[in-house]
This record gives C-alpha cells, structure tokens and sequence, in this order.
C-alpha cells in the first residue's frame, strides 16, 4: 500500500513539473482542441449531435469537459487538468500493479520509473485532448482485465468492462483490439466463465452505447457506436491524399506540405471530396468506402508502397523525420528506441514462454498494426495504446541489466 501511495505522487510530481518547465499552454498542444471546445459547449445546452462534418465524434471526452463547465464554472480549465493529473497518476498506480501481476516487484517498479517520466505521454497530460484519458483509463481497464482472468470474479471482469466502454466512447479505434480481449478470457478462464466472462464483457459495452447510438439514430439515421469515422479515415489512409501525406510527403517549406497540416485533403482528392462532404452523414460515409476502393483499384503500385510505407512508420520509433523539425525527430527517436527495442524483446519472451496470459498486448499490437496498415500510421494513437505497453514488457530486460551493473559495480 505505502508503494503505491509513493508511485503516485511520482507520477504527480513529474507531471506538475512538466507542466511548470515546458510552459506549454493546453491550447497549444492539440489541434483538435477547438472542436472539441466546441462540441462541450453544445453538450452544456443538452445538444449531443457531435458532428464535426467528417464524422461524427466519439462522445465521452466533450461531455467530460462539459461537465467540468458547468460543475466548476469560470474554473473549469484548471479544474479539468487537475482532473487528467489525478487520473494520470492514478493509472501510473495501476501501471506498477499490472507489472507486478504479470511479472515481478522489480520489473514493475522499473518499468514504473520510466513510465513516470516518459515524454511522449508528457506530452499529452494537460491537453484539452482525450489523449491522456484514454491512456489512463485504457491501462486500469486491462489491470481489471488480466486480474478477471486469475480470480475468476464477477466484479473485477465487470470494473474492466465499465472502464473499458468509457475508453472506447473516447476513440473508437481500440474497438479492434476487442476480438483479442474476447479471446484472451476465453481461453484464461476455465469452466463455463470462458463463455460467460465474454459475454458479459460484451453486454455492458454494447449497452454502454445506448444513449449515444439512439441519439445519432434519431438525428442522423445511423447507430453510432462510438464514432462512425471509420469509412472517413479508411478514406483518408487510402487516396491521393494518404499517399502524400505518408509516402510522397511535399517539403516542409512548400505550400503542398500547409495543404496536408492543414488536412485540406480536397487540394489533393478533388473536388468531389467537398461534394460528399455535403451530404448525410448515412450516406456520406459510404461513398468514402467507395471512393478508397476506387482509388485502390486504379492504384495498385500506389496502394502497396502506401502499405509498406505505414507498416515501416509504424515499427519506427519516434516521430516522423518528414512532418516534424529534425530535434524533435531525433529527441523523440533517442527517446523511444531503447524501449522499443527492449519492449518488442520482452513481449517475444513472455508470448514464447506463455502466449495465453500475454495475449492481451499480442492483441493490442496486432490490432495498432491492423489500424495502420488497413487505415493509416497515427503515431498519436500508437503513443496512447501501444507504448505504455512496450515500457510495461521492457522491466523483464531491464531487471537483469540492472543486476549485472549492481554486481559489476561491487565487484569493480
């Protein structure tokens, strides 16, 4: 108990001094932040229809800063990032507790005081961004999660359902990795829990997009799980656009690089983009599908380089040399190599050694690696679901590293 008291205050710490030395301000970190001021403010009115024209936005993190509004009036700001701190630390307890159920005391911890202070999820603490949510509450729902698949308990599989819906009503992307969570109860669980522990997992999610499902019905002809942007960003991974942005990236000095970090993608896909951007969101969404498929048919060589390209960009560290200035490129690749490397090598061994009790992280990897290639490299969401998950997998390579220094030094 008296670890995990100190492992929060840690997570704490670091996060209120990053805040105090970077002097970012949460407008500054996120482009999203102006839509989705814009969408708690409807909310506050008791309009739900989180149409941003693309697609229709995932719920929970607008009504989130809507409630801080009205709760907490002209202090809300202040208020909601204290709100993510607490949660962020709190999930950094959750972090330590899930190394110790999977591995050891030491390789939580170690893994722990890199998890602390890791940058790239720095980054996204106080933001008004549903970043650092979803990381939190992604990493406390899969503790509850492998802790049902060694109790056997009604309430640790429900806590991990519960928690599990918020995350995915806050990005919808984690929705592929359920097929994996399904499988990974199935066949951790024995007697008739195997069947019921999924199915159980799978009501309270489904019931949890009641409201926001009705309400899109209603208003838009369409059940919204959680976002129904999907058939857009399939779109948008997989047309002129994509190719751009990933493989045949424009100079950062040129007007064609503002296009794309301005996500102008009618300049590139044609004027047909803005056409179907007209129309209802039930019918929109479909012609998308159509004109990726389009593209894809008229495009083979296109398509496969685009493939490999997101494929390579999502097993490199970092962020990309081609969209970001060349320190952050490097400061983040410097960063973040030693725990791929060291997270990739820890998830082999465990997997080898028992693939059952790991198959939640194999799940998490291959369903990040589905997005990317099927839709597009994100390296945003790849921060927020997979790296907390390498950092996790690199304390079993860390602890003997240490061991060896430790005696090497007595020794010496």
């Amino acid at each position: 108990m008296r670890k995990t008291v100190y492992i929060f205050f840690y997570f704490l710490t670091i996060r209120v001094l990053f805040i105090v030395v970077s002097g970012f301000s949460p407008n500054e970190l996120s482009s999203d932040t102006v839509w989705i001021d814009m969408l708690s403010e409807r909310a506050l009115t008791g309009d739900f229809n989180f149409d941003i024209g693309r697609f229709i936005v995932a719920p929970f993190y607008n009504v989130f800063i809507a409630a801080h509004k009205y709760i907490f009036t002209s202090n809300w700001s202040f208020v909601l990032i204290c709100s993510q701190l607490i949660i962020s630390s709190l999930s950094g307890v959750y972090f330590y507790k899930l190394g110790k159920l999977l591995f050891n005391e030491k390789a939580a911890f170690y893994s722990s005081l890199i998890f602390g202070v890791f940058p790239m999820t720095l980054y996204w603490v106080h933001t008004f961004s549903s970043e650092s949510i979803f990381q939190s509450l992604l990493i406390i729902s899969i503790y509850f999660l492998v802790k049902s698949s060694r109790t056997g308990k009604y309430f640790d599989v429900l806590i991990s359902a519960i928690i599990f819906s918020i995350v995915f009503l806050t990005k919808s992307h984690i929705l592929l990795f359920t097929p994996f969570l399904a499988l990974f109860l199935f066949l951790n669980l024995s007697s008739t829990k195997k069947i019921t522990f999924p199915l159980l997992y799978g009501l309270i999610c489904l019931l949890s997009t009641l409201p926001f499902g009705i309400y899109n019905l209603k208003h838009h002809n369409q059940y919204v799980l959680s976002s129904n942007g999907n058939y857009f960003h399939f779109y948008t991974g997989n047309s002129e656009f994509g190719y751009y942005s990933i493989v045949d990236v424009p100079a950062k000095d040129t007007k064609e690089f503002k296009h794309l970090k301005n996500f102008n993608i009618a300049h590139f896909n044609g004027g047909i983009h803005d056409e179907i951007m007209k129309k209802p969101h039930n019918i929109k969404q479909g012609e998308y599908f159509d004109l990726a498929v389009d593209w894809i048919k008229d495009n083979p060589y296109k398509f496969l380089k685009l493939k490999l390209y997101n494929l390579g960009l999502f097993l490199m560290p970092g962020v990309s040399i081609r969209h970001y200035p060349f320190k952050n490129w490097l400061f983040s690749l410097l960063i973040s190599l030693p725990i791929y490397i060291m997270g990739y090598m820890g998830l082999y061994q465990s997997v080898k050694s028992n693939y059952k009790k790991h198959l939640f992280a194999l799940g998490l990897l291959l369903s990040m690696i589905i997005f990317a290639i099927v839709w597009y490299v994100q390296n945003r969401f790849r921060t927020v679901t997979l790296e907390p998950i390498y950092i996790l997998y690199s304390g079993i390579i860390i602890v003997p590293i240490v061991e060896y220094l430790k005696s090497f030094s007595k020794n010496g």
